[in-house]
């Protein structure tokens, strides 16, 4: 098991880089790592997540937050996937590059 530390941003964009579509056991695994780093109620009330139209916005205390989770080798395998297919597909911004480069870092 690797552990991925993310801050509050990149937990939120997680989602985001993950594949929408795929075989049934990149399914299953995309669902386990979604399942992991889902925000709880507790979560979203201690650091004032709110959703809008325009985004997801959260408080001063979740901005030095943050978060650790163990990922296992095929769940690592995805994100790496998911990863190297957003940089070949030139989708890399400055909105995701610090949560890809996490990704990348482990191994």
């Amino acid at each position: 098991m690797k552990k991925l530390k993310l801050n509050i941003k990149e937990r939120v964009i997680l989602s985001d880089i993950l594949p929408q579509q795929g075989s049934k056991l990149q399914q299953i695994i995309v669902r386990s790592i979604a399942r992991k780093t889902e925000f709880t109620s507790e979560e979203i009330d201690a650091f004032g997540l709110t959703f809008t139209a325009q985004g997801i916005g959260w408080n001063e205390k979740a901005k030095s937050a943050e978060f650790e989770f163990e990922v296992s080798d095929s769940e690592l395998s995805v994100l790496k996937e998911a990863a190297s297919l957003i940089d070949k597909e030139n989708r890399v911004t400055q909105h995701n590059l610090s949560l890809l480069e996490k990704i990348e870092g482990l191994s």
